[in-house]
């Protein structure tokens, strides 16, 4: 990923957050003919180190997985236009495109034995449900149905080799124009997720 050295995000807390708050993950990989390409929800596991996820069995990118081992990870935050109307009128003011890109590049392995592919469908469903505020959860030891399902999913597991961060957040502007953007996205952004504007004010020196 080209990232112009104003632009690079190296706070790896503020990485991992928004690895949680924004874990639907596009995965790529890429062999002797053309690249592979699944969206699928990842999640941070134990101490940052790797990613778990699961896709379906009848998805032919698992395989991709044990033939390539080497997979990309995009993570995508929040992302909006920006009017240039909303600086201070220059005559070389043009629109432009604030974003937050994740890329994890890592190495992935299957899991296969039934006890852990359960564990981490547990672990997945836990984190998900716990943004719910539901109290659901899989019971602890599978049923007969749920073990049937389970048979027909691959999960797998990324150990992380290296994060590039992208937040592209107008910090070319002066401290007037960014905060005429992020007053303007904080009325034109869709209300109840983590917005543009929020990562801009985590961004103010």
């Amino acid at each position: 990923m080209y990232i112009p050295p104003h632009y690079i995000e190296a706070r790896s807390d503020l990485i991992f957050e928004t690895i949680r708050r924004f874990s639907f993950a596009t995965i790529v990989t890429s062999d002797d003919e053309f690249p592979q390409i699944s969206h699928l929800p990842l999640i941070l596991e134990g101490s940052n180190k790797s990613l778990i996820g699961h896709c379906a069995r009848a998805n032919p990118h698992w395989q991709q997985f044990a033939k390539t081992q080497l997979v990309t990870a995009i993570f995508s935050g929040p992302s909006a236009y920006i009017s240039p109307a909303w600086y201070q009128p220059q005559p070389d003011n043009v629109p432009t495109w604030n974003y937050v890109a994740i890329h994890v590049r890592g190495a992935v392995e299957l899991i296969e034995e039934p006890a852990e592919v359960y564990s981490v469908m547990q672990t997945m469903v836990s984190f998900f449900e716990s943004r719910q505020g539901t109290g659901w959860d899989l019971p602890q030891v599978p049923n007969k149905s749920l073990e049937a399902q389970l048979s027909a999913i691959v999960a797998f597991r990324i150990n992380i080799k290296e994060i590039n961060a992208q937040f592209k957040l107008s910090q070319a502007q002066n401290a007037r124009n960014r905060n005429a953007v992020i007053q303007n996205l904080s009325l034109t952004s869709e209300h109840g997720g983590f917005t543009l504007a929020d990562y801009m004010k985590l961004d103010q020196k």
